[in-house]
């Protein structure tokens, strides 16, 4: 067996993490909170007089103009005034001014009690926890304002919301879900767990993993404060279609600039992603020897890189026509306004596999070890990412079959949007290959992995029905795409994030969770997501559509039906929050390797040392060969040492 690196035996263990910060009056210039809480004023004052003096300068009247005050003050200056105040700035500043280089201690590096958490960190477990952690917060506020639209449609008529609330609460809901949960929490699973499976001792930069951390909670409030400005929240969905986007009133520019501080994070993230993969994989670690949720995350960041310039374009673009009054989707101005369409979807349909390959990723880890089998086909499993890649980028305007774009696109994109079923295909028979006469254990992780398969083929089937023309122009704008996105997005991205978070809690937190109130958060889960969105399949083909706060009488029965099933849904939920919480506070300890698995975050202690290991390990054999005798996917040192030893007697 590998041996367990020791968390007490390490060598950067004789330091307690940060000092305590000074007292007096220099409290106020360390980094933190209380510093955060006078520069981000600071710097809404210096954006507030850049747009005066501009205004002045240009003899533009009125001089103090809201919109643009509330656009380069509040969205973009004290939001780097707090990023500043924080500290993620700190060390690249005094380099920027030549102040002499502070040594590199690694008090930054690691969390020695919880208030570690709640400050800047350069260690990737203790970031990746605080993704999850954030994204949980926003993926529950998304669920609240979900509930809030299912309340609103449960009978006909106008219940509780006028039509542009009901609208900006469906819009902030789904943009949460997206850019704040499934993309992040994704990133969050892999910031813990890949320099492990790498057997790297962090990621290539931990001060850009950082900053790209604080830049979540920024795009998340900034859309979440949207409610309170007049007008109310952006209200165009989460798409943000131009021109109906350009004329919603002052909300929609939070949308626009959350985006923005959303996807600079995510391409910060991709980038780092990208390097440690190539750069920092132990000796003996090949590309074909790397774990598939390694690929995934590699496909996926190649992926992010690309594809995330095109939305924050797009959204540039509205923000200029509606603040510059430019008119690039101004058709009385010369505008093209299905270019925005065009543009959102080029990034937009790869996001459907941004939040789709990392969730790939999980299923086959959890799937091979809780079958104790080898994965089936794992290299076309590899290379089925690498035609996703490739493939989601020509696909995008099956979105647009009914826009009005030219017709002659409509034929080649629903060609490739079938073809692009075919990698997908591939992993779907490759996972059922791998648990056909597996010794499967139905723990947890493997009920999440089990159930996102077999949801996420209803999706995919839906999604085929929708990439063929005819069908597409039937049901397009109808609850029948509802239920389609959920089960693509809720069924898959969701389910294997929880997947992920129940296989790796013990190694994240050190402690096992309640294998009973599991099982029962996925029951539930599994039981209130069906009867909430497959009767959406029936009242979409019926004709009821989406994005209406009122609908025909006839429909009445199944959105009632619906509205108390979603209920269902989200109570669920509490069993996950109440698991999670008295788990990681009071739970038993945990083996380092609980699940007897393969790949090297399992080869040591729980939860891991500060910098991951003190013997470099050396990769030796793929990660799945489960049911193989003597096969090993690394040894370290001291396995060697004893070998060694064993050939002498």
């Amino acid at each position: 067996m590998t041996s367990v690196v020791a968390a007490e035996h390490q060598p950067y263990a004789a330091h307690e993490g940060l000092p305590p910060p000074p007292g007096g009056w220099r409290r106020l210039l360390y980094p933190g909170f209380l510093r955060a809480a006078w520069m981000a004023p600071l710097f809404f004052g210096i954006g507030c007089g850049i747009v005066v003096l501009c205004r002045w300068w240009g003899g533009w009247h009125p001089i103090w103009f809201g919109e643009i005050i509330v656009l380069v003050g509040a969205l973009i200056a004290a939001p780097i005034g707090f990023l500043a105040g924080v500290g993620v700035f700190d060390y690249w500043v005094r380099y920027a001014i030549g102040a002499p280089t502070v040594p590199e201690d690694h008090t930054g590096h690691g969390a020695y009690s919880w208030r570690d958490y709640f400050r800047v960190n350069t260690d990737h477990k203790v970031i990746g926890m605080q993704y999850l952690v954030t994204t949980v917060v926003f993926f529950l506020i998304a669920g609240l304002l979900a509930m809030l639209v299912r309340a609103e449609l449960a009978k006909p008529g106008m219940q509780f919301f006028d039509n542009q609330t009901y609208n900006g609460l469906f819009s902030v809901h789904a943009s949460l879900m997206i850019f704040l949960f499934v993309i992040p929490a994704f990133a969050g699973l892999a910031n813990f767990v890949v320099p492990l499976m790498l057997g790297a001792p962090d990621m290539a930069f931990p001060r850009l993993n950082a900053l790209s951390y604080w830049l979540l909670p920024i795009a998340g409030i900034m859309m979440v404060s949207s409610f309170l400005v007049p007008g109310g929240a952006f209200a165009s969905g989460w798409t943000g279609y131009a021109p109906l986007s350009v004329h919603q009133p002052m909300g929609t520019i939070f949308f626009n600039m959350g985006v923005q501080w959303a996807g600079a994070s995510s391409i910060m993230t991709a980038l780092n992603f990208l390097v440690t993969i190539i750069t920092m994989r132990a000796p003996g670690m090949t590309f074909w020897r790397m774990p598939l949720l390694v690929w995934a995350n590699f496909t996926t960041s190649l992926l992010v890189v690309i594809a995330t310039p095109f939305i924050a374009g797009s959204q540039f673009f509205v923000m200029f026509d509606r603040v510059m009054h430019t008119h690039f989707f101004d058709i009385a101005g010369g505008g093209y306004p299905l270019g925005y369409q065009h543009i959102f979807w080029f990034y937009s349909h790869p996001a459907v596999y941004i939040m789709m390959l990392p969730g790939f990723g999980i299923a086959s880890e959890v799937i091979s070890t809780f079958s104790r089998k080898p994965i089936f086909g794992y290299r076309l499993m590899a290379l089925s990412l690498m035609a996703i890649l490739v493939l989601g980028f020509s696909v995008w305007a099956h979105h647009m079959f009914v826009s009005g774009m030219a017709p002659w696109l409509r034929v080649p994109m629903m060609v490739t949007t079938l073809l692009i079923a075919i990698p997908t295909g591939i992993k779907v028979f490759s996972w059922l290959a791998t648990m056909w006469e597996g010794k499967i254990h139905f723990n947890t992780p493997m009920l999440w992995a089990a159930g996102f398969v077999s949801m996420f083929v209803i999706g995919g089937l839906s999604g085929i029905y929708l990439g063929a023309v005819p069908i597409d122009i039937h049901v397009s704008d109808t609850y029948f795409v509802v239920a389609h996105i959920h089960y693509v997005l809720f069924g898959g991205s969701l389910f294997t994030i929880f997947a992920g978070i129940y296989y790796w809690f013990p190694k994240m937190t050190g402690r096992m969770y309640n294998e009973t109130l599991g099982k029962l958060h996925f029951w539930l889960t599994f039981v209130g997501f069906n009867a909430t969105f497959f009767p959406m399949h029936l009242i979409g083909t019926q004709g009821m559509p989406r994005r209406v706060s009122d609908y025909d009488p006839m429909f009445a029965h199944w959105n009632m039906f619906i509205s108390v099933a979603s209920f269902f849904l989200g109570a669920s939920t509490i069993v996950f929050l109440y698991n999670m919480i008295t788990s990681w506070v009071r739970g038993p300890k945990a083996e380092s390797n609980p699940w007897r698995a393969h790949t090297l975050e399992w080869q040591v202690s729980s939860p891991p040392p500060y910098f991951n290991f003190d013997e470099l390990p050396q990769v030796v054999g793929t990660p799945y060969e489960y049911g193989v005798p003597g096969a090993r996917h690394a040894v370290f040192n001291g396995d060697r040492v004893g070998e060694l030893e064993e050939v002498k007697h």
